[in-house]
């Protein structure tokens, strides 16, 4: 297994990763580098709880996802009968089993639960699964430069870590973080048209811990 499968089921078990409204990030690059609209062919890596599924239809984009978590896709396929044909549970390290290329495949954060190997694997399968210029984005993939790099045990290369017991990665099982190079690397066969780094660092509750991830855009 390619992803911390048992992990994160556990965690959407619980409804500790129960998110509603769409990620912000996701809003503002798909409207300033694809502009959803009707007809759009989306593919989401890691849908979890369905949080941006509400913003890709009310566009009226043809939404699919890849999930890995049985707890998650049950919820979706109750919540959206109509999405039961495009909401898949498996592996999108291994296969991406849809008919036919989209216009946008995206994540956010769902590809930094794996290694550096099952990335590079994965991102194989999304150039061929993309339309000739089509768009990979990918948001909050954490950064070296993230406190919690240090923090975490080494795991099956230098970019991934694991053994978090304590604060968000608790309990998530492998968790991968790039610098600008390895992103480059990883992306090497697209066109990188944009690629930003955000460092935060907290005031409280715990003071000076810094938070630091990366937001891109690479086209086919």
């Amino acid at each position: 297994m390619s992803y911390s499968r048992e992990e994160w089921e556990n965690t959407y078990r619980r409804g500790d990763q129960d998110i509603r409204w769409p990620w912000s990030n996701v809003v503002s690059y798909a409207m300033n580098y694809v502009r959803p609209r009707s007809g759009l062919r989306v593919l989401e890596l890691g849908c979890g709880s369905g949080a941006n599924i509400p913003f890709f239809r009310s566009m009226g984009c043809e939404y699919h996802s890849i999930e890995g978590s049985p707890t998650c896709v049950e919820r979706i396929w109750g919540a959206y009968p109509d999405l039961r044909e495009h909401v898949h549970l498996g592996d999108f390290t291994t296969a991406i089993p849809i008919a036919g290329q989209f216009d946008l495949i995206f994540d956010r954060g769902a590809l930094t639960c794996n290694t550096t190997t099952a990335i590079r694997d994965a991102l194989v399968i999304v150039h061929g699964k993309l339309k000739p210029s089509g768009k990979y984005i990918g948001i909050d993939w954490f950064s070296t430069q993230d406190a919690e790099f240090q923090r975490g045990e080494p795991a099956e290369d230098p970019n991934t870590r694991t053994g978090y017991v304590e604060g968000g990665f608790a309990g998530q099982g492998r968790i991968h973080f790039s610098d600008a190079v390895h992103i480059m690397d990883l992306f090497q066969q697209f066109t990188m048209i944009a690629l930003r780094h955000t460092v935060t660092k907290a005031e409280l509750p715990r003071e000076g811990l810094q938070h630091a991830s990366w937001n891109l855009v690479a086209e086919k």
